[in-house]
Protein backbone atom coordinates (compact mmCIF):
# COMPACT_ATOMS: atom_id res chain seq x y z
CA UNK A 1 0.00 0.00 0.00
CA UNK A 2 1.34 3.45 -0.92
CA UNK A 3 2.36 5.77 1.90
CA UNK A 4 -0.19 8.44 2.81
CA UNK A 5 0.56 11.85 1.37
CA UNK A 6 3.09 10.46 -1.08
CA UNK A 7 2.56 11.98 -4.53
CA UNK A 8 2.73 9.75 -7.58
CA UNK A 9 5.89 10.15 -9.65
CA UNK A 10 5.40 12.89 -12.22
CA UNK A 11 6.25 11.69 -15.71
CA UNK A 12 8.39 14.11 -17.71
CA UNK A 13 7.75 14.42 -21.42
CA UNK A 14 9.19 11.96 -23.90
CA UNK A 15 11.60 13.69 -26.28
CA UNK A 16 11.74 12.49 -29.85
CA UNK A 17 15.47 13.20 -30.13
CA UNK A 18 16.15 10.83 -27.22
CA UNK A 19 13.82 7.93 -27.95
CA UNK A 20 14.33 7.93 -31.72
CA UNK A 21 10.64 7.33 -32.53
CA UNK A 22 9.47 9.81 -35.20
CA UNK A 23 6.08 11.42 -34.85
CA UNK A 24 3.72 10.86 -37.81
CA UNK A 25 1.25 13.74 -38.07
CA UNK A 26 -1.65 13.85 -40.53
CA UNK A 27 -3.31 17.19 -41.21
CA UNK A 28 -6.95 17.55 -42.33
CA UNK A 29 -7.27 17.15 -46.09
CA UNK A 30 -3.81 15.62 -46.56
CA UNK A 31 -3.24 12.06 -47.78
CA UNK A 32 0.26 11.51 -46.40
CA UNK A 33 1.48 12.23 -42.86
CA UNK A 34 4.39 14.52 -42.12
CA UNK A 35 7.29 13.14 -40.10
CA UNK A 36 8.57 15.11 -37.11
CA UNK A 37 11.63 13.64 -35.31
CA UNK A 38 11.83 16.40 -32.67
CA UNK A 39 9.04 16.85 -30.17
CA UNK A 40 8.03 16.67 -26.49
CA UNK A 41 5.12 14.32 -25.77
CA UNK A 42 3.42 14.57 -22.37
CA UNK A 43 0.86 11.80 -22.20
CA UNK A 44 -0.12 12.54 -18.59
CA UNK A 45 -1.07 16.09 -19.56
CA UNK A 46 -2.41 15.08 -22.98
CA UNK A 47 -0.34 17.55 -24.91
CA UNK A 48 2.57 17.59 -27.33
CA UNK A 49 4.95 20.26 -28.55
CA UNK A 50 6.28 19.64 -32.08
CA UNK A 51 9.53 21.41 -32.98
CA UNK A 52 9.37 22.64 -36.56
CA UNK A 53 10.01 25.71 -38.72
CA UNK A 54 6.65 25.64 -40.51
CA UNK A 55 3.93 24.98 -37.91
CA UNK A 56 0.25 24.52 -38.72
CA UNK A 57 -2.10 27.38 -37.94
CA UNK A 58 -3.88 27.70 -34.60
CA UNK A 59 -7.09 25.68 -34.65
CA UNK A 60 -5.77 23.08 -37.12
CA UNK A 61 -6.99 19.56 -36.44
CA UNK A 62 -4.23 16.93 -36.44
CA UNK A 63 -4.05 13.17 -36.18
CA UNK A 64 -1.03 11.41 -34.62
CA UNK A 65 -0.29 7.90 -35.88
CA UNK A 66 1.79 5.46 -33.83
CA UNK A 67 2.44 2.33 -35.91
CA UNK A 68 5.67 1.08 -34.38
CA UNK A 69 5.89 -2.71 -34.96
CA UNK A 70 6.48 -3.25 -31.23
CA UNK A 71 2.96 -2.03 -30.49
CA UNK A 72 0.20 -4.63 -30.49
CA UNK A 73 -1.89 -2.38 -32.76
CA UNK A 74 -1.77 1.00 -34.48
CA UNK A 75 -2.67 3.84 -32.08
CA UNK A 76 -4.20 7.05 -33.41
CA UNK A 77 -4.53 10.19 -31.29
CA UNK A 78 -6.27 13.42 -32.29
CA UNK A 79 -5.53 16.96 -31.25
CA UNK A 80 -5.79 20.67 -32.04
CA UNK A 81 -3.08 23.27 -32.45
CA UNK A 82 -3.54 25.87 -29.70
CA UNK A 83 -0.24 27.71 -29.95
CA UNK A 84 2.50 28.43 -32.44
CA UNK A 85 5.97 29.78 -31.79
CA UNK A 86 7.82 31.17 -34.79
CA UNK A 87 10.43 33.19 -32.90
CA UNK A 88 14.10 32.18 -32.61
CA UNK A 89 14.72 30.36 -29.33
CA UNK A 90 15.92 32.33 -26.32
CA UNK A 91 18.35 30.78 -23.82
CA UNK A 92 16.37 28.07 -22.04
CA UNK A 93 13.28 28.76 -24.15
CA UNK A 94 11.29 26.65 -26.58
CA UNK A 95 12.43 26.20 -30.14
CA UNK A 96 10.10 27.24 -32.97
CA UNK A 97 7.15 24.88 -33.30
CA UNK A 98 3.53 24.28 -32.37
CA UNK A 99 1.74 23.27 -29.19
CA UNK A 100 -1.12 20.78 -29.48
CA UNK A 101 -3.75 19.75 -26.95
CA UNK A 102 -4.74 16.12 -27.46
CA UNK A 103 -8.24 14.74 -27.26
CA UNK A 104 -8.71 12.50 -24.20
CA UNK A 105 -6.32 9.54 -24.40
CA UNK A 106 -7.65 6.18 -23.26
CA UNK A 107 -5.92 4.43 -20.38
CA UNK A 108 -5.02 1.52 -22.69
CA UNK A 109 -3.44 3.75 -25.33
CA UNK A 110 -1.58 5.77 -22.71
CA UNK A 111 -0.23 2.61 -21.08
CA UNK A 112 0.90 1.09 -24.41
CA UNK A 113 2.67 4.27 -25.56
CA UNK A 114 4.29 4.88 -22.16
CA UNK A 115 5.67 1.34 -22.16
CA UNK A 116 7.05 1.75 -25.70
CA UNK A 117 8.75 5.08 -24.98
CA UNK A 118 10.14 4.02 -21.60
CA UNK A 119 11.67 0.89 -23.13
CA UNK A 120 13.47 3.07 -25.68
CA UNK A 121 14.77 5.34 -22.94
CA UNK A 122 16.09 2.29 -21.06
CA UNK A 123 17.91 1.09 -24.19
CA UNK A 124 19.40 4.55 -24.58
CA UNK A 125 20.73 4.56 -21.00
CA UNK A 126 22.24 1.10 -21.55
CA UNK A 127 24.18 2.47 -24.52
CA UNK A 128 25.50 5.37 -22.44
CA UNK A 129 26.49 3.04 -19.59
CA UNK A 130 28.46 0.80 -21.96
CA UNK A 131 30.33 3.80 -23.34
CA UNK A 132 31.06 5.14 -19.86
CA UNK A 133 32.36 1.76 -18.61
CA UNK A 134 34.54 1.51 -21.70
CA UNK A 135 36.17 4.86 -20.90
CA UNK A 136 36.63 3.91 -17.25
CA UNK A 137 38.35 0.70 -18.29
CA UNK A 138 40.60 2.54 -20.74
CA UNK A 139 41.65 5.14 -18.17
CA UNK A 140 42.54 2.39 -15.70
CA UNK A 141 45.16 1.00 -18.09
CA UNK A 142 48.67 2.41 -18.67
CA UNK A 143 48.76 4.46 -21.87
CA UNK A 144 50.75 7.22 -23.49
CA UNK A 145 49.84 10.91 -23.05
CA UNK A 146 48.58 11.28 -26.64
CA UNK A 147 46.21 8.32 -26.36
CA UNK A 148 44.96 9.46 -22.94
CA UNK A 149 44.33 12.97 -24.29
CA UNK A 150 42.37 11.59 -27.25
CA UNK A 151 40.14 9.50 -24.98
CA UNK A 152 39.60 12.54 -22.74
CA UNK A 153 38.52 14.64 -25.74
CA UNK A 154 36.13 11.90 -26.84
CA UNK A 155 34.60 11.72 -23.37
CA UNK A 156 34.16 15.50 -23.07
CA UNK A 157 32.63 15.68 -26.55
CA UNK A 158 30.16 12.93 -25.67
CA UNK A 159 29.19 14.61 -22.39
CA UNK A 160 28.93 18.22 -23.55
CA UNK A 161 29.13 18.60 -27.29
CA UNK A 162 27.58 15.63 -29.05
CA UNK A 163 23.93 14.85 -29.76
CA UNK A 164 22.64 11.49 -28.70
CA UNK A 165 22.92 8.80 -31.31
CA UNK A 166 19.61 8.08 -33.06
CA UNK A 167 17.95 4.91 -31.82
CA UNK A 168 18.45 3.40 -35.29
CA UNK A 169 22.21 3.77 -34.79
CA UNK A 170 21.95 2.13 -31.36
CA UNK A 171 20.00 -0.81 -32.82
CA UNK A 172 22.59 -1.09 -35.58
CA UNK A 173 25.34 -1.31 -32.97
CA UNK A 174 23.48 -4.07 -31.14
CA UNK A 175 23.17 -5.93 -34.45
CA UNK A 176 26.93 -5.55 -34.92
CA UNK A 177 27.50 -7.02 -31.44
CA UNK A 178 25.36 -10.04 -32.34
CA UNK A 179 27.35 -10.53 -35.56
CA UNK A 180 30.67 -10.26 -33.69
CA UNK A 181 29.48 -12.83 -31.15
CA UNK A 182 29.12 -15.38 -33.97
CA UNK A 183 32.76 -15.00 -35.05
CA UNK A 184 35.00 -17.57 -33.30
CA UNK A 185 37.66 -14.90 -32.74
CA UNK A 186 35.26 -12.99 -30.44
CA UNK A 187 33.17 -15.76 -28.87
CA UNK A 188 34.98 -15.60 -25.52
CA UNK A 189 34.29 -11.87 -25.09
CA UNK A 190 31.63 -10.60 -22.69
CA UNK A 191 28.96 -8.08 -23.86
CA UNK A 192 30.99 -5.06 -22.73
CA UNK A 193 34.07 -6.26 -24.60
CA UNK A 194 31.99 -6.98 -27.70
CA UNK A 195 30.66 -3.44 -27.41
CA UNK A 196 34.22 -2.11 -27.38
CA UNK A 197 35.04 -4.05 -30.55
CA UNK A 198 31.81 -2.83 -32.18
CA UNK A 199 32.97 0.77 -31.63
CA UNK A 200 35.84 0.29 -34.11
CA UNK A 201 33.80 -1.46 -36.80
CA UNK A 202 33.40 0.22 -40.17
CA UNK A 203 31.05 -0.78 -42.97
CA UNK A 204 32.48 -0.93 -46.49
CA UNK A 205 30.88 -1.39 -49.89
CA UNK A 206 33.08 -3.21 -52.40
CA UNK A 207 32.31 -3.00 -56.12
CA UNK A 208 31.70 -6.17 -58.16
CA UNK A 209 34.97 -7.68 -59.35
CA UNK A 210 37.12 -5.39 -57.23
CA UNK A 211 40.32 -6.83 -55.76
CA UNK A 212 40.10 -6.55 -51.97
CA UNK A 213 43.76 -7.43 -51.49
CA UNK A 214 46.51 -9.22 -53.41
CA UNK A 215 48.65 -12.13 -52.34
CA UNK A 216 51.94 -10.89 -50.87
CA UNK A 217 50.54 -7.54 -49.66
CA UNK A 218 50.93 -6.50 -46.05
CA UNK A 219 47.68 -7.28 -44.23
CA UNK A 220 46.05 -4.41 -42.33
CA UNK A 221 42.35 -5.26 -42.13
CA UNK A 222 39.88 -7.96 -41.02
CA UNK A 223 36.59 -8.53 -42.89
CA UNK A 224 33.16 -9.92 -41.93
CA UNK A 225 30.88 -10.42 -44.94
CA UNK A 226 27.34 -9.08 -44.54
CA UNK A 227 26.20 -9.31 -48.16
CA UNK A 228 27.62 -10.86 -51.33
CA UNK A 229 30.40 -13.37 -51.89
CA UNK A 230 34.21 -13.13 -51.83
CA UNK A 231 36.54 -15.31 -53.89
CA UNK A 232 39.82 -16.39 -52.30
CA UNK A 233 42.36 -17.42 -54.94
CA UNK A 234 46.04 -17.77 -55.82
CA UNK A 235 47.53 -16.67 -59.12
CA UNK A 236 49.42 -19.45 -60.92
CA UNK A 237 50.52 -17.15 -63.74
CA UNK A 238 49.18 -14.20 -65.69
CA UNK A 239 46.55 -16.32 -67.42
CA UNK A 240 45.65 -18.82 -64.71
CA UNK A 241 44.49 -18.79 -61.13
CA UNK A 242 43.51 -21.43 -58.58
CA UNK A 243 40.24 -20.86 -56.70
CA UNK A 244 40.67 -21.76 -53.02
CA UNK A 245 37.26 -20.80 -51.63
CA UNK A 246 34.13 -18.72 -52.17
CA UNK A 247 33.10 -17.09 -48.89
CA UNK A 248 29.41 -16.47 -48.15
CA UNK A 249 27.64 -13.89 -45.93
CA UNK A 250 28.38 -14.47 -42.25
CA UNK A 251 31.91 -15.71 -42.86
CA UNK A 252 35.08 -13.75 -42.22
CA UNK A 253 38.64 -13.55 -43.48
CA UNK A 254 41.90 -11.70 -42.91
CA UNK A 255 41.92 -12.19 -39.13
CA UNK A 256 45.62 -13.14 -39.01
CA UNK A 257 46.54 -9.67 -40.28
CA UNK A 258 45.35 -8.20 -36.97
CA UNK A 259 48.28 -9.61 -34.98
CA UNK A 260 51.12 -10.59 -37.31
CA UNK A 261 53.25 -8.89 -39.95
CA UNK A 262 53.08 -11.74 -42.47
CA UNK A 263 51.98 -10.89 -46.02
CA UNK A 264 48.63 -12.06 -47.36
CA UNK A 265 48.82 -15.75 -48.29
CA UNK A 266 46.21 -15.43 -51.08
CA UNK A 267 44.21 -12.83 -52.98
CA UNK A 268 40.58 -11.82 -52.36
CA UNK A 269 38.08 -10.52 -54.92
CA UNK A 270 34.44 -9.41 -54.71
CA UNK A 271 32.09 -11.70 -56.62
CA UNK A 272 29.33 -9.19 -57.24
CA UNK A 273 28.70 -6.33 -54.83
CA UNK A 274 29.94 -6.99 -51.31
CA UNK A 275 29.02 -5.25 -48.05
CA UNK A 276 31.42 -6.03 -45.21
CA UNK A 277 32.21 -4.95 -41.66
CA UNK A 278 35.91 -4.23 -41.26
CA UNK A 279 38.38 -3.74 -38.41
CA UNK A 280 41.70 -2.03 -39.11
CA UNK A 281 44.91 -3.34 -37.58
CA UNK A 282 45.79 0.04 -36.04
CA UNK A 283 42.41 0.42 -34.29
CA UNK A 284 42.54 -3.18 -33.08
CA UNK A 285 46.00 -2.72 -31.59
CA UNK A 286 44.83 0.35 -29.64
CA UNK A 287 41.86 -1.63 -28.33
CA UNK A 288 44.09 -4.48 -27.13
CA UNK A 289 46.38 -2.03 -25.33
CA UNK A 290 43.39 -0.51 -23.54
CA UNK A 291 42.02 -3.78 -22.16
CA UNK A 292 44.10 -6.56 -20.61
CA UNK A 293 41.09 -8.87 -20.33
CA UNK A 294 40.14 -8.49 -23.96
CA UNK A 295 43.70 -8.88 -25.23
CA UNK A 296 44.21 -12.05 -23.12
CA UNK A 297 41.12 -13.68 -24.67
CA UNK A 298 42.08 -12.63 -28.20
CA UNK A 299 45.66 -13.89 -27.92
CA UNK A 300 44.39 -17.13 -26.38
CA UNK A 301 42.25 -17.69 -29.48
CA UNK A 302 45.16 -17.04 -31.83
CA UNK A 303 47.42 -19.35 -29.79
CA UNK A 304 44.82 -22.13 -30.08
CA UNK A 305 44.43 -21.45 -33.81
CA UNK A 306 48.18 -21.60 -34.39
CA UNK A 307 48.40 -24.82 -32.40
CA UNK A 308 45.58 -26.42 -34.38
CA UNK A 309 47.10 -25.39 -37.70
CA UNK A 310 50.49 -26.76 -36.65
CA UNK A 311 48.86 -30.11 -35.77
CA UNK A 312 47.05 -30.17 -39.12
CA UNK A 313 50.28 -29.36 -40.95
CA UNK A 314 52.11 -32.06 -39.01
CA UNK A 315 49.44 -34.61 -39.96
CA UNK A 316 49.68 -33.61 -43.62
CA UNK A 317 53.47 -34.01 -43.56
CA UNK A 318 53.12 -37.46 -41.94
CA UNK A 319 50.66 -38.58 -44.62
CA UNK A 320 52.93 -37.30 -47.39
CA UNK A 321 55.91 -39.12 -45.87
CA UNK A 322 53.86 -42.33 -45.62
CA UNK A 323 52.96 -42.08 -49.29
CA UNK A 324 56.56 -41.36 -50.30
CA UNK A 325 58.01 -44.20 -48.24
CA UNK A 326 55.16 -46.62 -48.91
CA UNK A 327 54.67 -47.24 -45.18
CA UNK A 328 51.00 -46.33 -45.32
CA UNK A 329 50.01 -49.33 -47.46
Amino acid sequence: MAEEGKKPRERKGFRGEEVGIPLKVLSSGEAEPKIYPRYILELDKERVYVKCDNPESVGAKLEFIFDDPRLERVIELKGEVVRINSHPPKPGGLEPGMGIILDPVSLEDRSSLTKLFEEQETEDRTEELLRFLTWVRKFSQPMGPEEREKIKRDLLRALYGEERKPLSAQRKRREDIVILGEVPLFQELDPLELGEVAEILLKERIDPGAIIFNEGEQGDKFYIILKGEVEIFKKINEAREEMLAVLKPGTYFGEMSLIDQAPRSASARAKGEVIALTISKSDFELLLKASDSLSTKIYKFFAQTFSQRLRETDEKIKRIMQVLTGSGS
